[in-house]
This record gives C-alpha cells, sequence and structure tokens, in this order.
C-alpha cells in the first residue's frame, strides 16, 4: 500500500505545487499582522478537506491551527510547525515575493524553483506534510499513524504556544513523537540531519545620559566628549565586557548554568561530522572566508554546544554615508540574540548579564527582555530518532547527523509532555528571512515522499 501512496504522490506533482503557491501567495505576516486570520482560516479549511478535523484556537498573541487526522491508529505523529513568515519589504525581489513563481534555472545554477515568502520557511514544509496527507487520501489507502498539527504564528516568538500546550496538555500528551518539518538538504545535495534545538532569547541593552554622566535627554556638541561622557562607547564597552578577547564564548559568570554537557553519542557524533563535512562546501554555503575557528572540529563544537551571543545590531547617534555630524549621542542601544542548551533557563540567563553588568561597573545599562524560550530534542539512541534515520536509508541516504542545530523552535514543550521529538526532511530552500528566497522543485517532490515514509516508519516503530 505504501508503494500507492508513493505513485499517486508522483501523479499529483502538478497539484502539490500549486498547494505551495497557493499558501505563498496568502500573505501570513505576523510583524505586520497581515494575512494571519484568512491564512489560519485557509489551513483549517484545508485540514477539513483531507479529511482531518481542523479548528482555528484563539491564543494570547496569534491563533493557534490545531488539526487531527485520527483514524485509530496505535501511534500519533504531531506536526509542530508555523504558519506565518517574516516580512518581504526588501527592495530587490526578482519576482514578487507573494506570487510564488515558478522559475526554470533560477539564477542559472539553481535548476526548476518556487520562488517567494515562505518557500523555506515554512509554507514548503507545512505543505510537504498536507501534499503526503493528500496523497494517501487520494490513493485510498488509510494513513498509518494518527497525524495531529499544531501550527502557530512564530516569527515574533512563540507567545502563544506555551498557554496552548498547557491548556491541551493532558490531550496532546497522548502523541508519541513531535515532528517539525523542515527542508534541510545543502546546495550540493548533502542531507542534514538534527537532533536538537537551541532556544531564543533577545533583548536589548541600552544605555542613556544619566546621573552616571553623558547628555540627559538630548544630543550634544561633540567638542564636550573631551569631558563628558558617551553612552555609545559606554555601551560598547559593556557589549566588549561580555565576550572572551577571541570573540570565541561568552564571558559571563553563571550565564551557562544548569547546561547539560555533551553525551558519549554527541561526541561520536562530532567526529563523524569532522571526518565528512567539507568546510569549504560549507563556507560557499555560508558565503563566509573561513570559520571563526581554526580547526573544522573547533566550529562543529561551538555550533553544537555554546550559546550564540550575538549583537543584531547597534543604534546610536548620527551616521551618513555622504556626510557626518558632530554630537555627543544621549542614547545608545543594542539587539542582542542568545541561544540557550538543554539545561539552561532564560530566567538565568537575563539574570547573569545582570550580574555582569553590575559587577563591572554598568548598574547604569539596562536590560530590557523581549522574548524567550529555551529549546531541547532527542538523543541520538532515541526510538523516534533510529525511526527517522531509517527513513532517510529507505531512500539511499546517508545524512550528516549534527547533535544540535541553532535554530529556535520550543520543542522542549512536547518532550515535557513525555513525547519524542525529530525534524528535517528532503528538500534544499534557502534565503531565510531575505529577497529571492527558493525552493529547488526537484527536492520539494522528494519530501513529499519521504514523508509519506516518515508515516509509516512511525507507525511501524517500536517506541522505547
Amino acid at each position: 500500500m505504501l508503494e500507492a501512496v508513493l505513485r499517486q504522490a508522483e501523479r499529483d506533482s502538478g497539484v502539490q505545487l500549486a498547494r505551495l503557491q497557493r499558501y505563498i501567495q496568502q500573505p501570513s505576516i505576523a510583524a505586520e499582522n497581515r494575512g494571519i486570520d484568512e491564512t489560519v482560516a485557509m489551513v483549517a479549511k484545508e485540514i477539513d478537506e483531507l479529511g482531518g478535523v481542523g479548528r482555528v484556537v484563539p491564543a494570547k498573541e496569534f491563533p493557534i491551527v490545531f488539526g487531527r487526522f485520527d483514524v485509530g491508529a496505535k501511534r500519533t505523529l504531531l506536526v509542530h510547525s508555523m504558519y506565518d513568515t517574516t516580512p518581504a519589504d526588501e527592495p530587490n525581489w526578482s519576482v514578487p515575493p507573494f506570487e510564488g513563481r515558478r522559475v526554470a534555472n533560477f539564477e542559472g545554477k539553481l535548476g526548476d524553483c518556487i520562488v517567494g515568502r515562505g518557500a523555506e520557511d515554512t509554507k514548503g514544509p507545512l505543505t510537504t506534510v498536507l501534499n503526503a496527507i493528500a496523497a494517501y487520501r487520494d490513493a485510498g489507502v488509510k494513513l498509518p499513524c494518527n497525524v495531529w498539527m499544531v501550527l502557530e504564528a512564530s516569527e515574533l516568538g512563540s507567545g502563544s504556544l506555551p498557554g496552548f500546550v498547557a491548556e491541551n496538555a493532558s490531550e496532546l500528551a497522548k502523541a508519541d513523537v513531535c515532528f517539525w518539518p523542515w527542508h534541510t538538504e545543502r546546495s550540493d545535495g548533502t542531507q542534514v540531519v538534527f537532533l536538537r534545538l537551541k532556544g531564543i532569547v533577545t533583548l536589548k541593552l541600552r544605555c542613556r545620559g544619566g546621573a552616571w554622566g553623558g547628555p540627559r535627554g538630548a544630543e550634544m556638541h561633540g567638542a564636550h566628549s573631551t569631558w563628558v561622557s558617551s553612552p555609545a562607547h559606554r555601551l560598547v564597552a559593556a557589549l566588549a565586557s561580555m565576550k572572551t578577547p577571541d570573540d570565541f564564548d561568552v564571558a559571563i559568570e553563571g550565564f551557562y548554568d544548569g547546561r547539560v554537557p555533551p553525551t558519549p553519542g554527541d561526541e561520536e557524533l562530532v567526529r563523524e561530522l569532522v571526518a565528512r563535512v567539507k568546510p569549504e562546501r560549507l563556507c560557499a554555503d555560508l558565503n563566509i572566508a573561513r570559520f571563526k575557528q581554526d580547526t573544522l572540529k573547533g566550529a562543529i563544537r561551538a555550533k553544537s554546544f555554546q550559546s550564540e551571543f550575538n549583537v543584531a545590531g547597534l543604534k546610536s547617534g548620527y551616521v551618513s554615508e555622504t556626510g557626518h555630524k558632530v554630537i555627543v549621542p544621549h542614547e545608545a542601544v543594542a539587539a542582542l540574540d542568545m541561544r540557550p542548551l538543554d539545561g539552561m533557563t532564560v530566567e538565568n540567563m537575563v539574570s547573569s548579564i545582570r550580574r555582569h553588568l553590575d559587577k563591572h561597573g554598568f548598574p547604569d545599562v539596562s536590560v530590557e527582555l523581549m522574548n524567550g524560550y529555551v529549546g531541547g530534542g532527542s538523543a541520538p539512541e532515541d526510538w523516534a530518532v533510529k525511526a527517522l534515520l531509517a527513513t532517510y536509508a529507505d531512500c539511499d541516504i546517508d545524512p550528516e547527523v549534527w547533535p544540535r542545530e541553532s535554530l529556535a523552535i520550543a520543542a522542549k514543550l512536547f518532550t515535557d509532555l513525555g513525547m519524542s521529538w525529530i525534524a528535517t526532511a528532503h528538500g534544499h530552500a534557502n534565503r531565510r528571512h531575505s529577497a529571492h528566497k527558493y525552493i529547488q522543485v526537484k527536492g520539494y517532490r522528494k519530501a513529499i515522499g519521504f514523508t509519506i515514509r516518515l508515516f509509516s516508519r512511525i507507525a511501524n516503530a517500536e517506541r522505547s
């Protein structure tokens, strides 16, 4: 019966691409509160049309779509994904961002692609699952496992998800595994699997002129910089104190408290990655000349076992490419994002930053938390991870397996309910949060077949 479903999926390739294009064409931009109501109604209706029950659940920030395909199976796979996107305000799109245009040989080297906002995250992954379900229905074959869907708007943070999970915990806990569909194939065809995630903490550090010094309430002439302190200089000094001099790691006492150390299985994965990863190919995909670390092993370990402490932006004073304004600014702001590892907490990370600033003479620098949650995932030995890797083997693929990825997904909300967590699928997609976002058509089609097989593998795996 599985082969019949796979053949159905091959026949339906035109319908599958049309579904993806239709979802791209429906804007769903959380930051602009644009198209959200229309999108959740669209998804819930599609779930109903495919034979499930789709429900739009009001929540704290944006609604949750809760879909259920209950077929009486012994296993239940919960698909966690999102329906929103970032804004498409970049000025240099080669095609209209919400057209979902199919472009032959995109950019002369990428082959047949669908281009548009959401092609990668996450209209591509979301419709991959819907297309897999449709293939079972159209082939007249019952789903081998129950499939539930929890779809959120999370580009501004998963503010609605914790409350939804808490309110529905007793029901959601009946699921066996949570699956985050994500296209992880590199441009050279290498398939990547990640087993765990980091969380996310976003905050602002702000320094204003005041009792400590600096201009109060307004900028002043730069001629006063010899005897009036600058909030810009002070904030930069505070930031510098929080990283090691080589910029390799965080230098905040207590920042990593609670961190769970790498397991022997994690270390074995690192050894395998060092042996097979091609650093020049990875650097080319990232469009960088080299990694910060001097060795590939050091770079992989940092990616897997350290927290990012990234200064995403700095704002102060006046900068012009064609001129200059001689001032001492009265305020400086830095936007930061950090990513907690297993065992770390948002509360401790923020409080350790506050203690560090006070201890090092920066009590005037304020810490303004914007959003934060921890990640999570499953160990290499987990039954669902084995089923996932077996699905890749069914497709004659031997993927790179990474202990952790830096994506920010609130996986721990689901693993705390007792279910396993897995992620990834076929398909090369790129340009996340930027113009020219695309997904290759051939990989998208393979992702649908992969998902069809994964449903079967999960249904027949022994949960341990």
